[in-house]
């Protein structure tokens, strides 16, 4: 008997302390709840304890235990998402300020500046060919000559496809088969043009000469896109993109011009021609500045479209021309000429980017 009572007793004294350690508020708020819910039978004994304010809960000696920790951090949680959501009203607000901000008039200035860099490009070429040069393409040499730069001009033109104009248009549009419908239709259109007319050799190389000046025209206003836009963000970066523009063009613009001379321009004539193409660019720019934005969304159609002519005009109109030559040493001059255009504009995107 004096046995049962002496272990009875310490088991008491040992279910006390235990009882007394959850309760103490450095057992923490998990503790806690486990020793007055009684861990897995705690749902029978939780109502008994609803009505019972934490503030009237005392620890062993007599001292209040303060708010839990989870309600601490449900406070801290809810503080945050108020500065949160009052952060990401300031920054909406900031960008429409922005939007709505006036474009300076040195940003204008100094846009149109880049323009007319641009547009020089284009008839630059006009002032590099000899005063007698349309006597001069009438013999056999100048005919030569001119389907070398006409070869020259093949290389460009597919490199401006491949390289420059495809690309932009894969980075502005994630709908590959639109792209390539774009593209086709661009093909297909010239070619439809070209058979409908003109009937006669001088007529197919005067339509040509048309449908690469269209061409050429919006080449030219997604240049001023990107001009307009570059000058938005800095005249540093307004620059480099100008300087990126016009090493690009200067090859493409000679090629633009033989095939105007082809089609019998005369000097007068080709100046405006590519001066109204260049031209284009400006209105790109002022696009781009009203706007904000270089992001047209008629370009993501209008590029690959664009492609597709250029394919055209380099691959049937201007390559088959070139093959009725038959001379071999003619013909590796007019493959050499067509590779050199393709590495030069190469090696000029390699130095924009």
């Amino acid at each position: 008997m004096f046995w049962f009572i002496l272990l009875s007793s310490c088991i008491a004294i040992h279910a006390q302390e235990g009882l007394l350690l959850d309760l103490h508020p450095a057992a923490g708020p998990q503790f806690f709840e486990e020793s007055l819910l009684g861990g897995t039978n705690g749902n029978n004994l939780k109502s008994e304890f609803d009505d019972v304010t934490v503030d009237s809960l005392m620890d062993p000696e007599g001292k209040p235990i303060h708010e839990p920790l989870r309600a601490h951090a449900m406070v801290l949680e809810e503080e945050l998402r108020k500065e949160a959501a009052e952060i990401q009203k300031i920054m909406w607000q900031s960008e429409e300020e922005n939007e709505q901000e006036d474009v300076t008039a040195a940003t204008w200035l100094w846009t149109l500046f880049g323009c007319s860099l641009v547009v020089s490009s284009g008839i630059v070429p006009a002032f590099l060919l000899p005063a007698n040069i349309h006597d001069f393409l009438q013999s056999r040499e100048g005919q030569r000559r001119l389907n070398l730069v006409l070869a020259f001009g093949v290389g460009t033109l597919l490199s401006d496809v491949f390289l420059h104009l495809l690309p932009e248009a894969y980075d502005n549009h994630t709908d590959q088969i639109s792209i390539g419908l774009w593209t086709l239709a661009g093909f297909l259109s010239f070619y439809f043009i070209e058979k409908i007319g003109a009937s006669t050799e001088e007529g197919q190389h005067q339509l040509c000469a048309y449908m690469n000046l269209c061409a050429n025209v919006v080449d030219n206003f997604a240049h001023g896109l990107a001009v307009g836009s570059s000058f938005l963000v800095s005249t540093k970066f307004g620059f480099l993109t100008t300087i990126t523009i016009l090493l690009h063009e200067i090859p493409h613009e000679i090629s633009d011009f033989a095939i105007l001379l082809r089609a019998d321009f005369d000097r007068v004539a080709a100046i405006k021609a590519q001066f109204v193409t260049a031209s284009a660019g400006v209105l790109g720019s002022c696009v781009a500045l009203s706007l904000h934005t270089s992001n047209v969304p008629v370009i993501e159609t209008l590029l690959p479209f664009t492609a597709g002519g250029f394919l055209n005009i380099a691959l049937v109109q201007i390559l088959p021309e070139l093959h009725e030559d038959r001379s071999p040493i003619q013909s590796f001059k007019q493959w050499a000429m067509i590779v050199t255009g393709v590495l030069s504009m190469m090696c000029l995107n390699n130095l924009s980017f």
